[in-house]
């Protein structure tokens, strides 16, 4: 397989400040682990629409950035990726449970 990048999107809703708080502190610890796992251009960032936007569902998204598949599957696959997995299931479910999710890859 070329070695293409690849985004993982996460589509879903957060309806409560703190808990989205301790979401974001999540994705930072293991952005920061990946980095020290070697994998620095490989990270996720979130979005959140605008208060003003009147969309009802899927107002929140995550983007996972990989650099290629392998690296995608490297870094899922590390004991360290895990454990954060493991420390932060329970209190992330609430954004995985409904989501839309899709793996995209770069086209050209």
């Amino acid at each position: 397989m070329a070695q293409n990048e690849i985004n993982s999107i996460h589509f879903y809703d957060v309806k409560n400040a703190d808990l989205e708080k301790t979401y974001i502190a999540s994705l930072k610890e293991i952005n920061t682990i990946m980095a020290e796992m070697g994998f620095p251009k490989n990270y996720y960032s979130y979005f959140k629409l605008a208060a003003s936007d009147t969309t009802k569902t899927y107002r929140n998204c995550t983007i996972g950035h990989w650099t290629s598949e392998q690296d995608y599957k490297t870094i899922h696959d590390n004991p360290k990726y895990k454990a954060w997995y493991n420390k932060y299931k329970d209190i992330n479910a609430v954004f995985v449970a409904d989501q839309l999710y899709r793996k995209m890859y770069a086209a050209d």
